[in-house]
This record gives structure tokens, sequence and C-alpha cells, in this order.
């Protein structure tokens, strides 16, 4: 009989221990479309800028720099400093104006595994939303956000594709010695969905929970079948 009990508790140890796993790899399966975006939003590019300089800056993406595909959001990223009045970070008040364009340079895969360089293409995206190449104009209607340590400033809207070098154009047509002092950098992003960050952290805390609880269920139904397994097997 002691051998048939260790052998029942050896099966509900590798039963109950096979089920937590499963659960706990399970945990990368819930919402997956919104951890995509959430890992879109966190895995795209910086470029720092000098905004005390007019001039044309000319931000090269290589096709191996950027493992991302489709519609592109471009905008500036300033720090929060405490020293510059409030009223510069904001687009009708700041000094800096800028042009934004952006094109690519095509590549053409051979069989001996070389690239042959193609045509200039334009990858600026014009449509109902980015209507204007000059974005930080106070009638530009294209997103804006900040916290208590920055802002960020759209820009505009890149299409990048496959075998394709990208390359933004920031022209400033006006620069401001303000806001050059606040860690100024351009940032590329693939497209996401801004609300997604609000509320991912309550969707992790309900997916959490509920992982917890059933794997507490079956720790707590292994324990019941290991304590009454024996007095079963002795009647």
């Amino acid at each position: 009989m002691e051998a048939v009990r260790v052998i029942k508790i050896i099966v509900v140890v590798i039963c109950a221990t096979c089920i937590v796993g499963y659960l706990l790899v399970s945990r990368s399966l819930w919402f997956p479309e919104l951890e995509k975006q959430i890992r879109i939003s966190h895995h795209g590019l910086t470029k720092p800028v000098d905004l005390a300089q007019p001039g044309l800056v000319t931000w090269k993406i290589s096709g191996d720099d950027w493992n991302y595909e489709g519609e592109c959001r471009v905008s500036l990223m300033v720090d929060k400093i405490p020293s510059i009045p409030w009223e510069n970070y904001q687009k009708a008040s700041m000094a800096l104006q800028v042009k934004m364009d952006a094109y690519a340079i095509t590549y053409e895969p051979t069989a001996s595994g070389k690239n042959i360089e193609g045509l200039r293409a334009n990858r600026l995206i014009r449509n109902w939303y980015f209507k204007t190449d000059a974005p930080l104009s106070p009638n530009a209607r294209i997103w804006e956000s900040g916290n208590s340590s920055g802002t960020e400033f759209g820009l505009c809207g890149v299409q990048r594709y496959p075998w394709e070098d990208t390359y933004v154009l920031f022209e400033i047509a006006r620069p401001d010695n303000v806001l050059a002092k606040a860690n100024p950098r351009l940032q590329i992003v693939g497209e996401y969905d801004y609300a997604v960050q609000e509320h991912i952290s309550w969707f992790r805390i309900f997916r959490d929970s509920v992982l917890f609880l059933l794997i507490v269920c079956v720790l707590a139904l292994a324990r019941m079948a290991i304590k009454h397994g024996p007095s079963r097997a002795n009647t």
C-alpha cells in the first residue's frame, strides 16, 4: 500500500506541475494585440538634434537599423526643465518652427547577395491627418502630449517598406535657443494606439489575478488529493 501511495503522490505532483506550468506559459498569450501595441511603442529610434542652429538635419535610418515596416510616426521630444517657462513648451508661443519631409532609397536584392541601389521615392504621408509639412505652426492639428518629465510634439508620418533606407528631413526654419537646452531629440516609432498605454496595466492586473487564482486552486486540489489519497488506499 505504501508503494501505491507514493505513486499516487508522484502522479498528483506531476499533473499539478504540468497545469501550473501551462498557466504560466499562457500568460504571454493573453491580450496579444495589446501587448504588440506596447512593444511597438517601446521599440523605436531617437536622434539628438540642435535646435539652436538653423538648417537641415538628415536622419538616415538604414534597413538594418530598425526592423519595422508600415506607417511610422516622427516626433520631437524635449525634457521638462524647471528653469524653462511653461509657455516655451506651447506651439502658440514657442520660437521653434520646422519643416518636414521624408524619402527612401530602395534596394533590390540579387542572386549574388548584393543589393542594387534603386530610385528615390517619397515617403512623407499626406492624408486627412497629416496635412502640413510645418507641424509646429499654431494652426497645425497634429498630436501633442506631455507629462511632468517631458513633452512630445508630433511632426509627421512616414511610410516604411522592406529593402529601403529611410531618410527623415528635419529643417529648422526658425531656431529656438530655449528649447535647445531641454535635451531635444527626434523619435520615430511604429503606428500604435496611444490609449493602450493608459489601460494596459489594468488588463495585466486582471490577467495576473486570474492566473494566480487558478494556480492556487490547482495547488489546493493537489493538496487535497495527496491528503485524502492514503485514507482511501487503506480502506
